[in-house]
């Protein structure tokens, strides 16, 4: 699997684009795209970094704030500007598929009904197996202000997390076991925050399940003005491989 971050902030960031991650994987010898979240800022990011956006097969939404399921409209219309005909599969929790349907009629009326595509939506559940454009996955229960479903991917012999926003909830950590990549939001680098997760959190989790390599994003504008600098020392002091991408970096596994 290959992962691509388009943007990798938090909701009010100015200089970075809201966290969403491409992931491509293998569906029976075929290369598939599958979007991580799709925030205010986050389609504009996809695009600069995606040449063709016709090749993108699913969006997963991790839960319903606006920095993770807003950019959708753009996305959308922009996909059926291009002429999209094909199916497109939308996977996340029980109220995704109606809120953005709400969303693309308050942005754009009219145009969910002539879009020219069909969405095909994906319902997951915490703990529950689910397919996206093919590849193996299963819902993952985390610890935020709204429902929030993490997503572990497995394919080719190797496994990716992508928690949204939150904790993950301890119970769950046995389900990464041995993961190959996590990308755990990390709001800040200790402490504890209600609703968020911290790079203390990911670290402590990482070790528990013995995760290869953790990947943090979403953390706090000031926060990581104040430690970005600081973090490999900090997490080479955790004992965990891990690091901070920036908008555009690729990781395969």
């Amino acid at each position: 699997m290959k992962t691509l971050f388009c943007g990798v902030g938090e909701a009010f960031d100015e200089n970075l684009p809201n966290t969403s991650i491409l992931v491509r994987a293998k569906n029976n010898g075929a290369t598939v795209m599958i979007l991580l979240d799709c925030g205010f800022t986050a389609a504009p990011a996809y695009w600069r970094l995606v040449p063709d956006p016709l090749e993108l097969d699913a969006v997963w939404i991790s839960h319903l704030h606006g920095d993770h399921f807003l950019g959708l409209p753009q996305l959308l219309i922009r996909i059926s500007e291009h002429g999209r005909s094909r199916p497109l599969q939308l996977g996340g929790g029980p109220d995704t598929f109606e809120t953005v349907k709400k969303a693309m009629e308050l942005a754009y009326p009219g145009k969910w009904d002539r879009l020219g595509f069909e969405i095909i939506f994906e319902q997951a559940y915490p703990g529950a197996m689910l397919q996206l454009a093919g590849v193996e996955a299963v819902a993952l229960p985390v610890e935020h202000a709204v429902p929030c479903l993490g997503i572990k991917f497995i394919s080719g012999g190797k496994t990716l997390f992508y928690s949204g926003d939150g904790r993950l909830q301890q119970d769950a950590w046995l389900e990464l076991q041995g993961c190959d990549l996590a990308i755990c939001e990390a709001f800040t680098l200790k402490g504890h925050t209600a609703g968020h997760n911290s790079a203390e959190q990911v670290a402590s989790m990482v070790r528990t399940a013995d995760i290869r390599q953790a990947a943090l994003v979403h953390m706090q504008r000031g926060e990581r003005r104040r430690h970005k600098d600081q973090l490999q020392s900090f997490l080479h002091k955790e004992q965990v491989q891990g690091f901070m991408p920036e908008p555009g970096e690729a990781v395969e596994i």
